[in-house]
């Protein structure tokens, strides 16, 4: 009985060896986990893509008033049930933007008066303060950008499908009017977690 038993552990052992081994990935290749329970580095690296390839395409940016834009980040929402840090999305479109040549982030300012960056700000206030100009307005942004995240959950039998809403908004802020919005919608199916789409 007992090599019985050492021999079912072994076994078992030996099964549990066989399974797939760790590897690097590209990420943004086609052979990526396939998660029907909360977004994937793949669907924010998609909507990142088209969302800031639309704002490209609408020439949205030739008409700002200077050159390159100042662009703030505004609110960003995530409105799913799953607990993720919403700079996936926002670090990834403002690398793209940044690179576009056409627009520059400010970290100086920021909500509820928290700059993103403090030692830039307190860098920024030591250099206006020195130069007597510690009474000037700050440097605004252009545009201001906001976010929503929303999901959708449906299933028929045992398939389940969930889809992930990606809503971007660009306001000017001279006007405060919106003068861009993208959404972008990834919608993934199946009856479990898989690797590859």
């Amino acid at each position: 009985m007992r090599i019985a038993t050492i021999g079912l552990v072994t076994t078992l052992a030996t099964l549990a060896a066989c399974g797939p081994q760790a590897t690097y990935k590209d990420s943004r290749g086609d052979d990526l986990v396939v998660s029907l329970d909360q977004p994937n580095i793949q669907d924010f690296n998609l909507a990142a893509d088209k969302m800031v390839q639309s704002m490209m395409v609408s020439g949205v940016l030739n008409n700002a008033p200077r050159k390159p834009a100042v662009l703030g980040i505004s609110r960003i929402v995530n409105d799913t049930s799953s607990q993720f840090d919403t700079d996936q999305l926002t670090k990834k479109i403002r690398i793209a933007l940044l690179n576009t040549g056409k627009i520059e982030v400010t970290n100086t300012i920021g909500l509820d008066g928290k700059p993103e960056d403090p030692m830039a700000k307190g860098v920024q206030d030591m250099k206006d303060f020195e130069s007597g100009r510690s009474n000037k307005t700050p440097d605004l942004p252009d545009y201001t950008l906001t976010a929503k995240i929303l999901e959708n959950r449906t299933s028929a039998g045992n398939v389940k499908q969930v889809s992930y809403i990606f809503q971007l908004s660009l306001t000017d802020t001279r006007s405060g009017r919106g003068v861009w919005e993208g959404e972008e919608t990834i919608t993934k199916q199946g009856a479990k977690n898989s690797v590859g789409f």
